[in-house]
């Protein structure tokens, strides 16, 4: 019988083995007791009378909340990362969302508002700002579309100015 007592022992151990990993360095955010008795609707507050369907359902809601919450760390840290590039362009990023808004809608830069974006989006849109950060700023691609814009008005005075007729009286 003693080795049939190991053995079982053995299998719970590995079977908790799940729930642990989970919470290691988080046991103040779960209360095992209360976590337990919720899965098993009252039942019981312990492990070892679940079930093993309610003991995976637990671990999986486990998984899943701390997931969730490094997910919007992420998601945080790369708002941050983004915010950090606008407001190193010159926009004022302190309670200022139009102006932000404003920039980010622009096709060019991400054409979607910043809490639309995910984790991906954010970091293509940070190389993207970091970019124009290294090659001179807002202000040097606004001289450039200013540039191109003339060069534009300029071609089309041009081709006016070859398609129209000259007066008779001044030829």
């Amino acid at each position: 019988m003693a080795a049939k007592k190991s053995e079982t022992k053995g299998k719970n151990n590995s079977r908790y083995a799940r729930y642990f990993c989970l919470i290691k360095g988080r046991e103040h955010l779960i209360d095992k007791d209360d976590i337990v008795m919720q899965f098993t609707e009252g039942r019981t507050t312990h492990m070892s009378e679940m079930t093993n369907a309610e003991f995976h359902e637990m671990c999986d809601a486990i998984e899943g909340r701390f997931n969730r919450s490094v997910y919007e760390q992420q998601l945080k840290k790369s708002r941050s990362a983004v915010l950090l590039r606008v407001g190193r362009l010159g926009i004022n990023t302190i309670d200022n969302w139009d102006e932000v808004n404003a920039f980010l809608l622009s096709p060019k830069i991400a054409g979607k508002l910043l809490y639309e974006m995910s984790v991906e989006e954010m970091k293509a849109l940070v190389k993207k700002l970091e970019a124009i950060l290294r090659n001179g700023g807002l202000k040097s691609i606004k001289e450039a579309e200013d540039a191109k814009s003339r060069e534009q008005l300029n071609n089309m005075l041009i081709s006016v100015s070859k398609t129209t007729n000259k007066p008779k009286y001044l030829s």
